[in-house]
């Protein structure tokens, strides 16, 4: 994402687009624009995402036309998941079957030639799912096919994200014409700038002085390890962040209001908080399409606070990679959301609890248990 290909594009975009009268054509710049930023870092991904795009349109439509049918929004979501789960998660699957094997005499091992992952497979499909899911709850129609494959290739959020919903996008590319407003442009390149200076100054930074460490662990003192962590922990922040900024930035030049990615979450006071401050666009798919259908499963108390968070995040940490140690990260806040809800309920049960609570030290007290929470979780993102 921060090339010289992508910022080159980005400004020959911009003025293309500025100097069209149309918005409609401004939007078919903008698809040409995308599929040549796609296809400049990965030809395959250009296939993928047409063939995606067009299979989630006509599924979007039948789902709008038929939202009585539920198998057609299950079938559809189906076909979207199994692009990912062929393309990033089959050696997984096909790893943990093989380990199975070696216990079972009469189970034959496979071998799988590793796919070459398409760019930006995990957000577009988590897109397409809200899209579909969207569809089928009435909180939008299927819209044109054009504004729904820029929804789904625009390359200034393409590759990092946000996740942004097609419920929100919509709106912005159905007007007329976009207004120029040199506001947009002063608020764009200054997002940008401070998005590079995030990542190239400050994540990089960072990296540069805690990397040695990861190599060579055994050479360095359980305390260099620890501050090590903590810089980590601002590193994954620095670099995420900075790339949401740019994200958000280059997609406000061209008019667009990209949702926020990140609010301060190392002040958050809990791990809840810090989950609606941190990568906001997953926070909320995670909730809106795996919390709340997972809480329908069962009204038992069991299910709802030890069960729904644990699997919810468990697929949230799969999502971020097929390893292990992203399905434990995961498993680490799932548990910790259990531990905040079971803390919650006793709370609002405890008068004199609730109200030491609202204490200046208890809110500082919690901001540093979080961060220390967060960033232990943070030692399963490290390779």
């Amino acid at each position: 994402m921060i090339s010289f290909e992508y910022f080159a594009l980005l400004l020959i975009s911009l003025i293309l687009y500025w100097l069209i009268p149309k918005q409609f054509i401004r939007n078919i710049l903008l698809i040409i624009s995308s599929l040549f930023f796609i296809y400049l870092l990965d030809k395959w991904s250009v296939v993928v995402v047409l063939s995606l795009t067009v299979f989630s349109y006509l599924f979007g439509n039948l789902i709008y036309r038929y939202p009585k049918k539920s198998w057609i929004h299950f079938l559809g979501v189906c076909g979207v998941l199994l692009v990912l789960i062929i393309f990033k998660y089959l050696g997984f699957l096909t790893g943990i079957y093989n380990s199975l094997a070696e216990f079972v005499a009469f189970l034959p091992k496979f071998e799988i030639r590793k796919l070459l992952l398409p760019l930006g497979i995990s957000y577009i499909v988590f897109k397409h799912i809200s899209y579909l899911t969207d569809i089928k709850w009435g909180l939008v129609n299927p819209g044109r096919f054009i504004d729904f494959l820029l929804y789904s290739s625009l390359f200034t959020i393409f590759v990092a994200g946000p996740i942004e919903r097609f419920e929100r996008f919509k709106p912005q590319v159905e007007i007329n014409k976009i207004p120029f407003n040199w506001k947009n442009i002063d608020y764009g390149f200054t997002r940008i700038v401070f998005g590079l200076f995030k990542k190239l100054v400050l994540a990089d930074w960072i990296g540069y002085f805690i990397n040695p460490v990861w190599e060579k662990p055994f050479l360095y003192s359980p305390w260099i390890g620890l501050l090590a962590l903590i810089g980590y922990a601002f590193q994954i922040y620095f670099d995420f962040a900075g790339y949401s900024d740019i994200a958000i930035g280059a997609s406000h030049l061209f008019g667009f209001k990209i949702m926020e990615n990140f609010n301060k979450p190392y002040l958050a006071t809990n791990i809840s908080q810090f989950w609606r401050r941190w990568h906001i666009s997953l926070s909320d798919w995670i909730r809106d399409y795996l919390f709340f259908p997972l809480s329908q499963i069962s009204s038992k108390k069991f299910w709802q606070i030890f069960c729904v968070p644990v699997i919810a995040m468990a697929l949230c940490g799969l999502w971020h990679g097929p390893a292990w140690h992203f399905v434990f990260w995961g498993v680490w806040h799932g548990v910790g959301l259990c531990i905040y809800q079971l803390w919650n309920e006793k709370k609002r049960n405890n008068k004199n609890l609730n109200k030491a609570t609202k204490t200046p030290w208890f809110k500082y007290s919690s901001i540093l248990t979080n961060f220390s929470f967060v960033t232990i979780g943070w030692m399963w993102f490290i390779k």
